[in-house]
């Protein structure tokens, strides 16, 4: 079951044929070994997330868990988080420092010659001139591209941290060049966005910061951008502005941000129903001001999403929806603080690279997550997700005692040397004759 996962893991290089979804098989073929173990904290959240999700569904458009386009777009929560939960499902006995490494010299190394000719066609400036001739790797989205480009410079940053080396830091300036030219701001902003988060020392004060000004920020931006004489539930905005770049972010913040805040106020507690951002909703029945019925549906599966995960979340799932998935990150970013900081003491850096690299990619997906749909992109959450699945199936390597030798020589304890003899007790006074 574990080469399942590191085949995957490989093929995280692209999205164009989308093998690297198959991390999820263990669960379908030994589902039973989920009872009668212990796990770690941040599953439970997750666990909860994902039943929250499931019911919401159920609830919404049952017929979706049955469309093939439902788990490519809409409900690809389920293939970007599904191999975490089959980690709990097999087990081995590999050094996650010397496979990560393996993975992020082939990644980047992969990645060259198309690199290269991208640089001969087009040049290392030219996406300041024409923002739509960037880079796009192996992935059909610019956006894609950087995020998962962005992950794989946290892997080399942790691999890095891990052992010192010209080559790994060679790779991670390239790595950082092919992600440039990209020129997706949001993913370059999440990979640098790691590099203070470091400096500062990864406390957790810094982090919840953090995570509080980018959610502030989000609702923030939303509803300075609303305006009420538009109707959010049906009107369709028309982008205006022929710069590719600046017509991404009027739409983000006229059309997708106000819309999902309206989806919000409609029914703040549990959302609107997962997956439906995209649809047509004719009719929404109130109760209290605090859930909201749909009715009157035309489902879409596409690709059109709020541009920002914490709205997303807000509008499909509710409060209690965003609560469990931050709860999620929480917990895992100190799961990963205290793995890495065991296997620096205790274990001989067994494990370190994955556990910094769990930590510190987490932290990216926070914040790349502001600016798009990234905390359930298989392209951007594959490569941790899988990691962490991984490290779940992880067991330390038993050595075993050597034998002792049958005719060895025994040396007796100190006490034992030189010691007198004293005649065996009868009971009776021997003193007197």
């Amino acid at each position: 079951m574990a080469y399942i996962s590191v085949f995957a893991l490989f093929l995280t290089v692209t999205n164009l044929v989308p093998v690297s979804a198959v991390g999820f098989l263990p669960i379908i073929l030994c589902a039973w070994r989920f009872f009668g173990r212990s796990y770690p904290s941040f599953i439970a959240p997750l666990t909860a997330l994902t039943l929250l999700i499931l019911v919401s569904t159920l609830l919404y458009d049952p017929h979706s868990l049955t469309q093939f386009d439902f788990y490519r777009r809409d409900g690809n929560y389920f293939i970007s988080y599904a191999p975490i939960f089959a980690g709990c499902l097999y087990a081995h006995r590999w050094d996650m420092n010397k496979l990560l490494r393996a993975f992020f010299v082939f990644a980047v190394v992969v990645n060259i010659p198309p690199y290269a000719l991208y640089l001969v066609q087009n040049g290392l400036l030219s996406i300041f001139k024409h923002p739509d001739d960037s880079f796009g790797s192996f992935f059909i989205a610019r956006n894609a591209a950087g995020g998962f480009l962005a992950m794989l410079f946290c892997l080399g940053v942790a691999c890095y941290l891990q052992q010192r080396s010209r080559i790994v830091l060679a790779l991670i300036a390239l790595c950082g060049l092919m992600l440039f030219s990209t020129y997706s701001r949001g993913s370059l902003l999440g990979a640098l966005a790691v590099l203070p988060y470091l400096y500062f020392g990864r406390k957790r004060l810094i982090l919840a910061s953090l995570i509080a000004c980018l959610l502030v920020g989000s609702l923030a931006m939303a509803m300075y951008h609303v305006r009420p004489n538009v109707d959010y539930m049906g009107y369709t905005f028309t982008i205006q502005n022929s710069d590719a770049k600046v017509a991404n972010l009027d739409i983000r913040y006229e059309w997708l941000w106000p819309r999902a805040l309206t989806y919000f106020r409609q029914s703040p507690i549990v959302g609107m129903g997962f997956g439906s951002f995209d649809d047509q909703i004719r009719n929404v029945t109130s109760y209290f001001g605090l859930l909201g019925i749909p009715s009157d549906i035309v489902v879409e599966h596409s690709d059109s999403h709020a541009h920002n995960s914490y709205l997303n979340f807000l509008a499909e799932l509710g409060i209690v929806g965003l609560t469990l998935l931050l709860s999620f990150y929480w917990k895992l970013i100190k799961w990963s603080q205290n793995g890495a900081a065991r296997s620096a003491l205790m274990e001989h850096g067994r494990n370190f690279a994955a556990y910094r690299f769990v930590e510190i990619s987490s932290v990216c997906l926070l914040v790349m997550a502001a600016t798009e749909h990234r905390l359930v992109s298989p392209s951007n959450v594959l490569i941790l997700s899988l990691v962490i699945s991984l490290l779940l199936a992880s067991r330390p390597v038993r050595v075993a005692k050597p034998e002792p030798a049958r005719n060895a020589f025994r040396v007796q304890p100190p006490y034992r040397h030189h010691a007198p003899t004293y005649p065996a007790a009868t009971g009776r006074n021997t003193s007197i004759p």
